[in-house]
């Protein structure tokens, strides 16, 4: 273990010290009244396997208040569900701002606040703590004191929060994903659909939000002249703003290869929600495509137990590929043609 890890380690130690505690009051009023969302990660495909739950808690109880703590910049996510009553917004690094979001909170007597957090940072138990929640359901939290509700075992994080409903009381009927819409992006993707004549495309996504899940200019050539090789479907890529001019660059030879100039999520998810089949080393389009039931092709990194936490769960037919590292060890050959449409 490096310096960094031992002072991080340390840091996190001293940190639970001081304010790990356990809430006096009443607890166990279930089914609750007010519940509380912790969401200031702010990743898409964090909110799509849990999107159920909003939707789930207010079939259970209409009257249920339900609360989601963000960010500015994620809010988006959340705005557009018509289940969520309130979204709070921390400054996300902005310890004082934590502070101020927790008092706030605690005015309002929320019953359950539910965070799966696997690893929490100092600020994120300190919020925690000033929220002063009659109840705190948490994941692998039995070594926590604030945490009287804790669940243990490995299961994908929809299944987490199915059975963090189940501990109040709440039964879950459908867990079926929510993707998020956009009227605008819908009819922005459709018109780009519709000028290109674009049906029974495979939409292929290189990008993933790590490192090791991002694949050099190189092997995107390769998997293109492979993929325009075995298949005759069109080929619609998925992109961002950065990528883009190198994306064009990359399929300037081809007639069947289309990118849009995407400038949101909401274009991506119009992009997954049209296509035939989707190919991607990313998890948050992999979501998107389990809510529309799409066929598709998924690149995971070797790691079984994240791979149970965030594997696709679709009805649709699915592939795994895998590699140890980095996605650029694995060849495009190891996509089967007879995958492809």
């Amino acid at each position: 273990m490096n310096l960094k890890n031992i002072l991080r380690n340390l840091r996190l130690s001293l940190g639970k010290l001081l304010i790990d505690k356990k809430i006096q009051g009443d607890v166990n009023v279930f089914p609750p009244q007010r519940i509380l969302f912790l969401r200031q990660d702010g990743k898409i495909g964090d909110y799509i396997v849990s999107s159920f739950v909003f939707r789930e808690l207010k079939k259970a109880n209409p009257n249920i208040h339900i609360g989601v703590i963000c960010t500015q910049k994620d809010a988006y996510l959340f705005e557009q569900n018509p289940h969520i009553d309130q979204l709070y917004y921390v400054k996300k690094r902005d310890i004082l701002d934590y502070v101020t979001c927790g008092l706030k909170l605690a005015k309002l007597q929320y019953d359950v606040v539910i965070d799966p957090t696997i690893s929490l940072k100092n600020r994120d138990l300190l919020l925690l703590r000033l929220i002063n929640a009659r109840n705190y359901i948490g994941y692998k939290k039995s070594n926590y004191q604030l945490f009287n509700i804790n669940l243990e075992g490995e299961f994908h994080f929809s299944e987490l929060y199915r059975l963090a409903l189940e501990k109040i009381g709440i039964q879950v009927q459908d867990m079926s994903y929510d993707v998020p819409y956009n009227s605008q992006s819908a009819i922005e993707i459709s018109q780009f659909l519709e000028i290109n004549q674009l049906k029974n495309y495979i939409a292929v996504n290189f990008f993933g939000g790590y490192r090791h899940k991002v694949m050099n200019k190189q092997n995107i050539e390769k998997y293109i002249s492979y993929l325009t090789s075995q298949s005759d479907n069109p080929l619609v890529l998925l992109s961002y703003p950065e990528v883009i001019p190198m994306l064009k660059d990359a399929a300037k030879s081809y007639t069947n290869i289309f990118i849009h100039d995407t400038t949101t999520i909401f274009h991506t998810i119009e992009l997954i929600r049209h296509c035939a089949l989707l190919i991607s080393t990313d998890t948050s389009t992999v979501h998107i495509a389990s809510g529309f039931n799409k066929p598709m092709i998924a690149i995971y990194k070797e790691d079984p137990i994240a791979f149970i936490h965030w594997k696709p769960i679709s009805q649709a037919k699915t592939h795994i590929l895998y590699y140890k590292d980095n996605i650029n060890e694995l060849s495009p050959e190891a996509i089967k043609p007879e995958w492809l449409l």
